[in-house]
C-alpha cells in the first residue's frame, strides 16, 4: 500500500499528510491541514497519542505497532516511526512514516498485544452475504437483489417482519459496498426519545439549550459511510421532514449553529411494516419514502421459506457453547418431532424466536444427545399445542383468551344461549372472581402481542391501540417482562 506520511508542528497543528496516510485513517473526504492533532485522533485510556508523546520527549519512537482510532469512528492498525524535527536545537514538530498492518496489531518479532474492542465502524465487525443462510428461491432473489445494490451509493429501504434479520442485510450491503472501510451507524429512532433525537442526528453547539455543548451529531460522524436508520416509520413527523432537506442539500446544520456542514453518508432505512402501508397509516412522509425507497428490499419471513428452518437450526446449534460445553454429548442432532413441531410453527418472531428457541432448548437439553420435544422452552410447547399447523395472525393471537368452565342452565329455563343460570348449583370450584379473569385475560393478550412483536413494546401498543406509557404501566402492574 506504501507508506503514509504526516507532519505535525511544534504546537502540535498538522501541516501534512500525504494521501496514503488520509487513506488509512480514513481522512479522504475531511481537511486535516491546520486542526490539531487531538481532533483527529482518540487518545487510548492508558497512553496518550504517540505523536505528542514523541514531541514532549523529542525522542524518536520506532517500530511503534499499535491499534488506534480516529475521531471519524474509524479503526486502524499500523507500525509507525515517529521522529523529532529540529530547528537550531529546538523542538519543532514530528514526522510520522506509517505502514498500514489491516486487521494486524502487532510488528514481526514484537510481543503479541492484547487486541482492543472492536467499534461498529470496523469492517471485520460486519455480517457478509455468506453470513445469510438459506436455499429458499425467494431469499436468494433478495440477496441477489441486495448484492447489486451494494455497488452503488443509492439510499435502501429494507422492510419486513421483526426478526427476519433486516439489519443483516443492511450490513452485508455496507460490507461490500466501497464504503466497507468507513462508519456505519446505526440509530433505533423508537428508543430514542423525540426530543434528543434531532441533536443526536445533527449535532449541537454550546448554548443551544441548557447544558448543550459543541457535539458532532451522526450524519457528520457517519461522513463518507452508512446511516442507518431502524425503525424509521417511529421517527416524528416533524423530524422526517428535517431529514428529507439533509438529504436534499446534503449539508447538515447543528442545533443552534447558523452554518451548515457538508456530508457525505448513504442512507439506509428499516421498516417493520410494508412502506405504503406505513405511508397510509400517516406514520411515514410520502416523499421521504420516494427518497429513501430508490432501492426496496422486502425480507420474507421465516414461515415462508420452512426448508430454510433445518439448516439454520443446525447453524445455530454448531454456534452454541451450550452444544460443545465439556462433559457434553458431543455432536446434538435434532428429534424428528421437534423438527415437525419446527416446520409446522408459524414462527411470528421468525429467526430471532427460533434461535431463542434453540438456545433454550440447549440448555435444557443435560447430557442427551439430541433435542426432543421434552427440552423445548414451555411457551413455545404450548404455542404448537394452541396454533397447530395453521398460520397464526395478529388477530388470531390477541383473541386467544383464557376459557372457564360454564355452568349449568337451571331446570327449566332455556334463555338465550344460556344467559340464565342457576348460581344455586354452581360448585366453588367454578367460582372465579371477575377481577381475576380480567387480569388472566389482560396478561395473556399483552404477552402474545408482545410474542408476536419480539418483546418490542412500542409496536405492541400500537397493535393494542395504547400509548407505550400505558402499556408498560399495565405489563407493571400486571407483572409481565417483555424479556418473558
Amino acid at each position: 500500500m506504501g507508506v503514509g506520511v504526516a507532519v505535525v508542528d511544534g504546537e502540535g497543528i498538522c501541516r501534512f499528510m500525504n494521501t496514503i496516510q488520509r487513506r488509512v485513517d480514513g481522512f479522504s473526504r475531511i481537511s486535516v491541514v491546520g486542526r490539531h492533532i487531538t481532533s483527529l485522533y482518540v487518545p487510548h485510556e492508558l497512553e496518550c497519542i504517540p505523536t505528542i508523546e514523541c514531541l514532549r520527549k523529542g525522542e524518536p519512537i520506532l517500530k511503534k505497532a499499535y491499534w488506534y482510532k480516529t475521531t471519524n469512528n474509524y479503526l486502524a492498525s499500523t507500525v509507525t516511526d515517529f521522529i523529532p524535527l529540529y530547528d537550531a536545537g529546538r523542538k519543532d514538530g514530528v514526522i510520522a512514516f506509517t505502514i498500514w498492518t489491516g486487521t494486524t496489531a502487532f510488528a514481526e518479532g514484537r510481543k503479541r498485544q492484547p487486541r482492543p474492542p472492536q467499534p461498529k465502524g470496523a469492517a471485520y465487525d460486519f455480517y457478509t452475504f455468506d453470513s445469510i443462510v438459506g436455499q429458499d428461491a425467494n431469499l436468494r432473489e433478495v440477496i441477489a437483489e441486495a448484492r447489486t445494490a451494494a455497488a452503488t451509493s443509492s439510499p435502501v429501504m429494507i422492510w419486513g417482519e421483526s426478526g427476519t434479520g433486516k439489519e443483516v442485510f443492511a450490513q452485508a450491503i455496507h460490507s461490500e459496498s466501497d464504503r466497507r472501510q468507513r462508519p456505519f451507524i446505526p440509530v433505533n429512532c423508537a428508543a430514542i426519545p423525540e426530543n434528543l433525537l434531532e441533536g443526536i442526528l445533527f449535532g449541537t453547539v454550546k448554548g443551544a439549550y441548557t447544558d448543550a455543548a459543541d457535539k458532532p451529531g451522526l450524519f457528520e460522524e457517519a461522513d463518507g459511510g452508512t446511516l442507518l436508520f431502524d425503525e424509521l416509520n417511529s421517527m416524528p413527523l416533524g423530524l422526517q421532514a428535517k431529514l428529507l432537506r439533509v438529504l436534499q442539500e446534503k449539508r447538515v446544520r447543528r442545533l443552534g449553529s447558523h452554518t451548515e456542514v457538508p456530508v457525505d453518508v448513504r442512507i439506509m432505512s428499516i421498516l417493520n411494516e410494508e412502506p405504503l402501508q406505513a405511508v397510509e397509516h400517516g406514520v411515514l412522509r410520502r416523499d421521504l419514502f420516494y427518497r429513501l425507497a430508490v432501492v426496496g428490499i422486502s425480507v420474507p419471513p421465516l414461515r415462508e421459506r420452512r426448508n430454510d428452518i433445518p439448516l439454520l437450526a443446525r447453524m445455530f446449534i454448531d454456534r452454541s457453547e451450550l452444544a460443545t460445553r465439556p462433559g457434553g454429548p458431543g455432536t446434538v442432532g435434532v428429534n424428528d418431532d421437534v423438527l415437525h413441531m419446527f416446520m409446522h410453527y408459524d414462527w411470528p418472531g421468525n429467526i430471532r424466536e427460533l434461535l431463542h428457541v434453540v438456545e433454550g432448548s440447549l440448555a435444557l437439553l443435560g447430557d442427551g444427545p439430541e433435542i426432543c420435544p421434552a427440552c423445548l422452552p414451555r411457551h413455545f410447547r404450548e404455542a404448537c399445542h394452541a396454533t397447530g399447523s395453521t398460520p397464526a395472525t395478529v388477530s388470531d393471537i390477541v383473541t386467544q383468551a383464557p376459557t372457564l368452565p360454564a355452568p349449568a342452565a337451571a331446570a327449566g329455563e332455556t334463555g338465550d344461549a344460556g344467559l340464565y343460570y342457576d348460581y344455586r348449583n354452581i360448585r366453588k370450584s367454578h367460582v372465579v372472581p371477575l377481577k381475576g379473569c380480567l387480569q388472566k385475560y389482560e396478561t395473556q393478550c399483552i404477552s402474545n402481542v408482545l410474542r408476536v412483536t419480539g418483546g418490542n413494546v412500542a409496536k405492541a401498543a400500537r397493535i393494542m391501540q395504547v400509548t407505550g406509557a400505558g402499556l408498560r404501566y399495565k405489563m407493571k402492574a400486571l407483572d409481565i417482562s417483555d424479556e418473558d
